[in-house]
């Protein structure tokens, strides 16, 4: 199973080495590809729109290469439904696996993300996913996305400190880390959490979703095309990508 993860930004992918490797278990190979064009970092709902032409066209690459599915590397899920419409392959969205492993797991959830401005995408996400009854709130912790691989040690304080706020204060029954640079985070969390006497699941959105694709192929489903109508793409003035069609 060959999963394509695409990072929707178009710095140079930050998933080092091991943390790919990490990935890359029960019978998966990853690989990690950024867009041609796109914003630096994602973080807020015009960042989103910017990075939407770059995933579709590096989708559609990654299938003609014989990806077997897509992870989008983002927790604001860019473009997600869009690329639904335009490969034949399981494309799948961060955030809406992890919320929806939440439901299953407690009756709550709070997230924890990178900046306030980030604050909106991810309500947006908890409404289109259908999860508002069992969202608490969501804290930022004033890093931007681009600052936290080299900050771990700050970033992993901020996240704890969040975290327990939104358990105790909030009455979250789980968390999720809210953007996938806190990659490998989710077990100092826990235990953070579990030494202020809360056991709950922390959820890291990256390998969450990533293993979630193993069933998914498995068993051969993808997404329905009664709800994402495959899409021919026209041709397209402005984006070099596709001036010359589909």
């Amino acid at each position: 199973m060959r999963i394509s993860i695409i990072q929707p930004v178009s710095a140079p992918v930050d998933l080092s080495s091991e943390e790919l490797e990490g990935l890359c278990k029960h019978g998966i190979t990853c690989s990690a590809v950024n867009v041609n064009t796109g914003p630096v970092s994602v973080e807020s709902r015009s960042d989103k729109a910017f990075a939407v032409p770059g995933l579709i066209a590096a989708a559609q690459r990654e299938e003609q290469k014989g990806a077997d599915a897509i992870v989008i590397d983002c927790f604001g899920d860019p473009g997600l439904d869009t690329l639904r419409e335009v490969v034949d392959i399981p494309v799948l969205g961060v955030a809406q696996i992890s919320m929806n492993i939440c439901a299953s797991l407690a009756d709550t959830f709070g997230v924890v993300t990178v900046m306030n401005e980030s604050i909106p995408i991810v309500k947006d996400s908890v409404k289109a996913y259908g999860h508002e009854g069992r969202f608490v709130g969501c804290h930022a912790i004033d890093m931007r996305a681009f600052e936290i691989k080299g900050e771990v040690s700050e970033m992993t304080n901020r996240l704890a400190e969040h975290a327990l706020a939104l358990v105790r204060d909030k009455g979250a029954h789980s968390i999720i880390l809210g953007c996938t640079g806190f990659i490998g985070c989710a077990e100092a969390i826990k235990k953070h959490l579990e030494l202020s006497g809360f056991d709950v699941p922390v959820v890291d959105p990256m390998p969450a979703t990533v293993f979630s694709a193993i069933p998914l192929l498995r068993l051969g489903l993808r997404q329905s095309r009664e709800s994402y109508p495959r899409s021919t793409l026209k041709a397209t003035k402005g984006y070099t990508e596709f001036e010359s069609g589909s």
